[in-house]
């Protein structure tokens, strides 16, 4: 368990003193709610996942006495490093980063630390062996995600078959541990004949899984798709549908749970996805730091489930 300095707790005690004093009369209780003010480096806002985290932060930061500023780091980890230095100029209490790449993002990481920001790491992570000393991550064990991948697959190939893997991007630590739940997860006979790199894009995934489509033109000669998210998954399942070739695919599966993913598996044309919760991550990124800036104890990680979802369980959604 952790507990913030007492110093730096009772800087905290002495602004929110400082801004009730400053208070007339009137009641002030709106104003002296948002005295917290969060800075969140967000990987994306063009992905559902991502932007649902940003607006739960946004919409329910007051319940907690705090504010939320979002910053989009467009998949760079030079806007990345960019917004985190943004972040630090306008001395937030604390900093969220959501890593893009398991090894570049720690740089960004470091400013906030030897800048004496608490910091905390929401979804992705960064790479084994990393020495950032960040205060908690809140998310999910992605190795998870991909072992519920391949046991999905197990049951859809019991005689195994040829699939194409979608690779999100290389050195992301999601990438990594969900590829790597995966291939530990599957039937020795289900062999990878394609793979490529989709970088967690739809348009990309789409181009990308029209170029397989036009390699393996024999109906059968590929049994499946495993993208690393559902983004991708979408991608892959709207090229595999325009080419009117959805009935020969056994399992077409993502990981995230979107609104995306979830109507495809609806209409037949995905057929799993691994959810994950951003909204549940969200809010309790708002408990751990809010508790940690008060000097409660909080914990190194907060490990949130995944649920494999098929058109079997899509309705309890």
């Amino acid at each position: 368990m952790k507990k913030r300095s007492v110093a730096v707790f009772s800087a905290l005690t002495c602004t929110l003193l400082l801004s009730a004093c400053s208070a007339s009369g009137d009641d002030k209780s709106d104003t002296n709610a948002e005295t917290i003010q969060i800075g969140y480096a967000a990987m994306t806002t063009k992905e559902e996942f991502t932007s649902t985290i940003i607006n739960t932060l946004e919409d329910e930061a007051p319940e907690f006495g705090a504010t939320v500023l979002a910053l989009d780091s467009r998949m760079d980890t030079s806007f990345e490093l960019s917004n985190v230095e943004d972040l630090i100029t306008r001395q937030v209490d604390a900093v969220i980063m959501q890593p893009i790449d398991g090894k570049a993002s720690q740089s960004a990481a470091k400013r906030v630390i030897d800048a004496g920001i608490p910091l905390f790491i929401i979804s992705t992570e960064f790479a084994e062996g990393a020495t950032v000393d960040f205060e908690s991550h809140i998310g999910v064990d992605d190795t998870d995600a991909g072992r519920l991948q391949g046991e999905y697959l197990n049951e859809q190939l019991p005689d195994g078959g040829d699939i194409v893997l979608i690779a999100g991007t290389n050195g992301a630590s999601w990438t990594d541990r969900r590829i790597s739940g995966f291939e530990n997860a599957i039937n020795p006979n289900i062999t990878v004949v394609a793979e490529f790199q989709g970088n967690g894009n739809r348009d990309e995934a789409k181009r990308g899984m029209e170029d397989t489509l036009q390699r393996y033109t024999d109906p059968g000669s590929i049994d499946a798709v495993v993208a690393n998210n559902d983004e991708m998954a979408v991608g892959a399942a709207l090229a595999i549908a325009e080419a009117g070739r959805t009935s020969e695919f056994s399992a077409i599966v993502g990981v995230d749970g979107t609104a995306a993913a979830l109507d495809l598996i609806r209409d037949g044309k995905m057929t799993a996805t691994v959810k994950q919760d951003p909204r549940a991550q969200a809010q309790e990124a708002l408990n751990v730091i809010t508790d940690f800036l008060k000097g409660d104890d909080t914990e190194d990680r907060y490990a949130l489930p995944f649920t494999l979802i098929t058109s079997e369980n899509l309705d309890n959604e």
